[in-house]
């Protein structure tokens, strides 16, 4: 309503009224005019589908981290050996021997090879030879792994410790591991004693260090959980513990240093190789080393049942692939003085021959490494079913 006085308000003009028929063209030319997008298509494949399966399976070769199957890593693994063999074959083809590409005296053929295996089983007494050569790479490696996995524990746990070692560390992992076996001439002379420890040298430094690191990736909110719940320092109880592991070193590295020395002098009595001082020292030695590499896992709970459970299935694979580094170096602990052993046999027959020899004990050891290594990864995916062993 209008005051008075006031001018009247301005009648607001009206909108034409445009006809429905002519909204409907216009809508339908500017529907013209600006398509609708198209409805989302599902997303196609990379890969067409007219594609062959060979082409897939060739494609999948190229893709990164794309995991195989168990029959893919099998066939992938079957395929390398077909095609050394080829090769092999191709390198040693010819009837007569002056024809071929390699010397026979240099290369044999496969059938060559195959056929001299009688010969080495039982002119060479290949099954005893793999038996010595197993034995001292388990001896040494056995006993590498019993000093320096607890002692990477503890210098994982304590840092301080671990700067204290990691000189000697860095020094067995980098000194030429030839060069071990005049020292351990020297220190050890030319028994079994020597090539056990010869294993031993070459394997404790990579040990400590593969399982310094192994619990050093143990996370730490971990241990706070464990200080959290009440993780404490046991003492007492870690000193009992220790002196039970001492004496169980004591016990198998005295009667394993007797066993070396009967085996070196057969001729000597039971009462002539108690009195003899070697195998007393090894037993005290494996009572201190034993009790003062594990009292400090066992003194504290935090490591004891915290760090060391953690870092144990990383440990385990260490040690698996460890075994294959160390049965390689079982070739120079038996280049001296040894009447049985592969190694030996390798030596014997790259003096006198036959050659096909060599080619068939380096088969024997890749067979038995691989054995090994296939055994223990199985037991790891057994006693650690929690963890995903990707290396494989």
């Amino acid at each position: 309503m209008n005051h008075p006085g006031a001018m009247p308000d301005d009648p607001k003009p009206e909108e034409p009224r445009v006809p429905i028929e002519d909204s409907l063209a216009a809508a339908s030319s500017l529907g013209e005019a600006n398509p609708a997008p198209p409805k989302a298509s599902p997303v196609q494949s990379d890969r067409p589908e007219s594609e062959s399966r060979l082409r897939r399976i060739l494609g999948r070769w190229v893709t990164i981290r794309d995991q195989p199957s168990e029959w893919e890593k099998l066939a992938a693994g079957l395929l390398c050996v077909v095609l050394v063999l080829l090769v092999w074959g191709f390198l040693t083809w010819g009837d007569p021997p002056e024809s071929r590409m390699v010397s026979p005296s240099k290369f044999p053929s496969l059938g060559e090879t195959l056929r001299s295996f009688p010969s080495l089983w039982f002119d060479r007494a290949l099954a005893r030879s793999t038996v010595w050569s197993l034995s001292r790479v388990l001896g040494g490696f056995l006993l590498a792994a019993a000093f320096a996995v607890p002692l990477g524990v503890v210098a994982a746990a304590y840092p301080r410790v671990n700067a204290f070692f990691r000189p000697i560390s860095i020094f067995g992992r980098n000194v030429p591991i030839a060069a071990m076996i005049p020292l351990t001439l020297m220190w050890f002379g030319l028994g079994e004693t020597q090539k056990v420890m010869f294993i031993f040298l070459a394997s404790v430094a990579f040990i400590f260090f593969d399982t310094a690191n192994s619990v050093d990736a143990v996370s730490n909110r971990f241990l706070d959980t464990a200080y959290t719940l009440g993780a404490r320092v046991t003492a007492g109880w870690g000193a009992r513990r220790a002196l039970w592991i001492g004496l169980i070193y004591a016990v198998i590295l005295g009667a394993g240093s007797m066993a070396f020395r009967r085996i070196e002098e057969p001729q000597l009595t039971v009462s002539e190789i108690f009195k003899n001082p070697g195998p007393w020292v090894a037993a005290g030695v494996g009572f201190i080393g034993g009790f003062l590499v594990w009292f400090p896992i066992q003194a504290h709970q935090a490591v004891r049942k915290v760090l060391f459970p953690l870092a144990l299935p990383d440990i385990v694979n260490s040690l698996r692939l460890l075994f294959g580094l160390a049965f390689g170096y079982i070739m120079l602990a038996e280049v001296i003085n040894s009447t049985l052993g592969l190694g030996s046999i390798i030596n014997f027959s790259q003096r006198r021959g036959p050659r096909e020899h060599i080619y068939l004990i380096l088969i024997v050891i890749s067979l038995v490494a691989f054995s090994i290594d296939r055994l223990v990864f199985w037991a790891q995916k057994r006693w650690f079913p929690y963890r995903e062993h990707a290396e494989s």
